[in-house]
């Protein structure tokens, strides 16, 4: 029986990061393992009940009460708690060298992708936290900002990448405008447009009109229009960085415009438009509470409230948490009205299926990645800790590895 798994120190992240990105685990992944866990929360309506879960070759096989496997003493885990491995919808994880093209505005072909680091020790950090998957972002400095991808957390480098061009992100919001100036000596980079909000939107409007009427954009990279292409012919997902309300209301506007579907990220102000936003089928990647437990200013100065998770299933729309610490971002919303079971889901399959990958990763349902959390008690209780974390049926922080 494997017993004694502990959580890795954050302190010793740095040190045990290269092997895990190696794939020289610190538990060695096997055909087959059988879990027995005292509680299970599946993400797709079971609660908190006991039970056994298979995982062969990578994927969960089967779950059950009692499956009545019979493996060697070695091949068994047990744990306390065990959930689905969590999805964060929304990371700069790898991208430590720049987080995006600041060089011009329109840059939907920024390869998110390509530019990220596997060996940055913020995968191994988002591992320890008991982060399976991550929907890596780019950064919001261009307008068009680039194309977001899905990776998982550890594993052979050749493996992890799940989706290279999960999402293209534009920026509604003043990012774009940061350090910029006009009508000075062209010095910089920064001496250019936009330098305000309404900069942002007639760039995102001026660009779009005239892709749409088949107009030259001669500012472009050449591989730019074919993507904003695919933008307006609803071919690809649209991830839009908006955190006011006017900002939520304006990307929901050009979507009715030119025809796309934006999912609203950040949303720190959406309970200001909360009935408008469900009435025009809105969807949010919510983050405004991995900042909100600490100061009620968001980021651009927004206004944030602690219950709006609670608000948003109490209206119906479609919602995920995402950000940093999401376990105690969960925790934080039930604290303030958000129901238990919504919370976990929350962080595993609402967020699985904003990124388009519920059918592989987000619940423990028979065929999925085997990406789980083993904990120390209830997840949404602040004293249980994570003890290991599996990525594709690999365990990650076993102390007996060399046993």
């Amino acid at each position: 029986m494997i017993a004694g798994i502990s959580r890795i120190p954050n302190v010793a992240i740095a040190a045990t990061w290269l092997i895990l990105a190696n794939s020289q685990t610190l538990t060695q992944a096997q055909s087959q393992l059988l879990i027995r866990a005292q509680h299970i929360y599946s993400a797709d309506g079971k609660w908190g009940e006991p039970g056994e879960i298979l995982v062969r070759d990578g994927k969960i096989a089967r779950v059950g009460q009692t499956l009545g496997v019979e493996l060697p003493a070695e091949l068994v885990v047990e744990v306390d708690s065990i959930m689905p491995g969590l999805v964060n919808a929304y990371s700069a994880a790898g991208l430590s060298g720049g987080e995006g093209e600041v060089s011009r505005e329109v840059t939907p072909e920024f390869d998110t992708h390509s530019a990220i680091d596997f060996l940055d020790r913020q995968f191994a950090e988002a591992l320890d936290q008991g982060v399976t998957t991550l929907q890596v972002v780019p950064g919001t400095d261009s307008v068009f900002a680039g194309q977001a991808c899905v990776v998982k957390t550890a594993g052979p480098i050749s493996t992890r990448t799940i989706e290279p061009a999960s999402a293209l992100v534009i920026a509604m919001n003043s990012d774009p405008t940061s350090r910029n100036r006009s009508r000075s000596r062209p010095d910089s980079i920064y001496v250019r447009q936009p330098t305000n909000r309404m900069g942002v939107v007639w760039i995102v409007r001026s660009t779009l009109h005239r892709l749409k009427n088949g107009e030259p954009i001669s500012e472009l990279d050449p591989s730019a229009a074919p993507l904003l292409s695919n933008m307006l012919a609803g071919k690809v997902p649209v991830a839009s960085v908006s955190r006011t309300d006017f900002d939520i209301r304006a990307s929901l506007d050009l979507g009715d415009e030119f025809g796309f579907d934006p999912i609203i990220y950040g949303g720190d102000e959406v309970y200001r438009i909360l009935d408008e936003f469900k009435e025009r089928g809105g969807r949010i990647v919510y983050t405004a509470l991995a900042t909100s437990t600490s100061s009620l200013r968001g980021s651009e100065g927004t206004a944030l409230r602690w219950n709006v998770p609670g608000k948003l299933l109490e209206s119906g729309t479609e919602f995920c948490l995402a950000g940093n610490a999401l376990l105690d971002q969960a925790r934080f919303a039930v604290r303030f009205g958000l129901e238990p079971q919504v919370a976990l889901e929350a962080i595993t399959i609402r967020p699985a299926k904003m990124i388009g990958q519920a059918d592989h990763i987000g619940s423990l349902t028979e065929g999925k990645h085997a990406d789980l959390v083993g904990l120390s008690g209830d997840p949404l209780k602040p004293t249980s800790a994570v003890t290991w974390t599996m990525v594709n049926g690999t365990i990650y922080g076993n102390d007996k590895s060399k046993q």
